[in-house]
């Protein structure tokens, strides 16, 4: 800065100069010719009066020239013809009838004109009036014009530009330094502001409008850093949000590079989140959305897909158009799917399992609507119908059950209750169940008192049992053991003659999942204990634990933690 003021100042400096010599000269030529012409004037006026027409015209005008101080001296005929000159043989001159010092002496007293002469090839300046016998007489003397002016005062011109020149360039320095050495101190001061340290001191500066400018940024530094604050604010708040949706987001450029990705994209694509600013490929190498995303781009039209990740998960993607990128909403829809495929195999199941007695019923029905059946016959037929009605019931009542708690919209009723007193409950409850299998039941229990629905651990504790029982052996032994274990109470039931083989130990627990079928149903299972089992289990936070082997039969352990119920 400093540096252009000092080569400006000089410039303008220099331009000045050159004007005031260009201007000096102009004045100096005016005066040099107004002084020319007024001494020609009066030159050729004495001329023209002791001027003698009888005398020999050559000779006159060579003593008029000598009077004369050597002037050029020309005698002009009326017609332009030159008679004599002081300096050239007039016989050999041009007729000056046009020269505009002869016009200009036709019209007037005194003719005047400035220029080159063809003879003497000088810059002459020539002055002529008129005589009384109509000739014209005319007197000249050399005129240097604007130029040797200019010559003249050079020297002179120099001397002062030069002089000018160092004294300009020291007071424009000393100026430069006084106007950017504040601006400098404001630059550096400046710096420190944007770094947060310090804020400006306007009374620090000389200058008046620095001192303005120094209270309009600290002001202005002041708004905005307000502005952003608020804006890093609003954009951690915004990110949050981003981060913290279950959707994913995923904006892309025109180009499908990725511009914006939150979190839960991140988790769903299985991509780290350092694929910002790349291509959309480095996120997912899922061909169907990808080639989704080519045909929002090129057409332009919003779509809709649903798409299976590695890891079995279940994304819907909305892919819109924003602007010219793209946006893509992603949603896990696994639990969704999932539920919808549980709902339609459960009701296909639960529908099958119906059937079952229904076409019992309906075939006992048949029979005793039929003419010579016996007493003992239609008896059978009727403890056979009950015994299937019996069947539906229970499955009914599972089905009823396992839909509350897997809805969860209607919850049961807690109360302060001690667990042993219900497992003894549904020892008596069984025991009938245990005889027809000839089945021994054993229970042993302690205190353990716990905020519980008595409903949900009565078909906890009681389907273990009757479980147990139908896959015993006649001659087995059932026990059910619940003890209170760092501050948990585990209920165990032991199974000394059923044995589950390794493949099925995980899917005891499905809906309508049995292992022997036939067995099963003959004793009056539904198929939905151990998921009813399973369910209430999850509400209380417990964990449920399987260990079988055909030595030692089967145990399943519930543990129930106190604290938590």
């Amino acid at each position: 800065m400093k540096k252009k003021m000092l080569n400006s100042t000089l410039i303008v400096l220099f331009i000045g100069l050159v004007l005031s010599a260009v201007l000096s000269a102009l004045v100096f030529e005016t005066r040099e010719s107004e002084r020319t012409r007024t001494e020609l004037q009066r030159t050729v006026a004495l001329m023209a009066r002791g001027y003698n027409a009888e005398d020999a015209k050559q000779q006159e005008v060579k003593d008029l020239s000598r009077a004369a101080g050597g002037m050029r001296v020309t005698l002009i005929a009326e017609d332009g013809t030159v008679l004599a000159d002081s300096t050239a043989d007039a016989a050999q001159m041009k007729n000056h009838a046009d020269r505009q010092e002869i016009v200009g002496a036709r019209s007037s007293t005194y003719g005047v004109d400035s220029r080159r002469s063809d003879t003497t090839g000088t810059n002459m300046m020539y002055v002529a009036t008129r005589l009384s016998d109509g000739s014209f007489l005319r007197v000249a003397a050399g005129y240097n014009g604007v130029v040797t002016g200019l010559i003249r005062i050079m020297p002179a011109m120099l001397l002062a530009a030069l002089v000018a020149l160092l004294v300009g360039g020291a007071l424009a320095d000393r100026m430069a330094r006084s106007i950017s050495a504040p601006l400098t101190e404001l630059s550096d001061s400046l710096k420190l502001v944007a770094a947060g340290e310090t804020t400006l001191s306007p009374e620090h500066y000389k200058y008046e409008e620095l001192q303005d400018m120094a209270s309009d940024i600290n002001q202005l530094s002041s708004e905005v850093e307000r502005a952003i604050t608020k804006l890093s604010e609003e954009r951690d708040r915004i990110g949050y949000l981003l981060d913290n949706m279950s959707e994913g987001l995923i904006l892309l450029s025109e180009k499908e590079e990725i511009q914006m990705l939150n979190g839960a994209a991140a988790a769903l694509l299985g991509c780290p989140r350092e694929v910002l600013g790349k291509n959309i490929i480095y996120a997912t190498r899922n061909t169907e959305l990808l080639d989704c995303v080519d045909e929002v781009q090129k057409q332009r039209e919003n779509r809709s897909i649903t798409i299976k990740m590695s890891g079995g998960h279940v994304v819907e993607a909305r892919i819109s158009v924003v602007g010219e990128g793209i946006i893509l909403v992603l949603q896990d829809v696994t639990t969704q799917t999932n539920a919808v495929r549980m709902r339609q195999e459960f009701f296909s199941s639960a529908s099958h399992e119906l059937k079952t007695p229904i076409t019992s019923i309906r075939g006992f029905a048949e029979l005793l609507c039929k003419d010579g059946l016996t007493q003992e016959q239609q008896k059978s037929f009727a403890e056979r119908i009950l015994k299937e009605t019996g069947t539906m019931q229970s499955l009914i009542g599972d089905i009823i059950m396992i839909s509350r708690l897997e809805a969860g919209d209607i919850p049961f009723e807690r109360e302060v209750l001690d667990f042993a007193e219900i497992v003894e409950e549904c020892i008596q409850n069984a025991q009938p169940l245990a005889d027809s299998c000839e089945v021994r039941l054993c229970c042993e229990t302690e205190k353990a008192v716990l905020s519980a629905s008595r409903r949900e651990l009565n078909e906890l504790a009681g389907n273990l049992i009757q479980n147990a029982i139908r896959y015993n052996m006649p001659g087995g032994t059932v026990l059910a053991k619940l003890t209170v274990e760092q501050g948990q109470a585990v209920y165990r039931v032991w199974n000394s003659m059923g044995y589950i083989p390794p493949q099925y130990r995980q899917r005891v627990f499905e809906r309508f999942f049995r292992i022997d079928k036939g067995r099963s149903k003959a004793m009056g299972g539904t198929g939905l204990g151990l998921a009813i089992v399973k369910h209430v289990a999850n509400v209380y936070h417990a964990t449920i634990e399987l260990a079988s082997s055909e030595e030692n039969g089967t145990t399943f352990t519930v543990r129930i933690p106190l604290g938590q119920v």
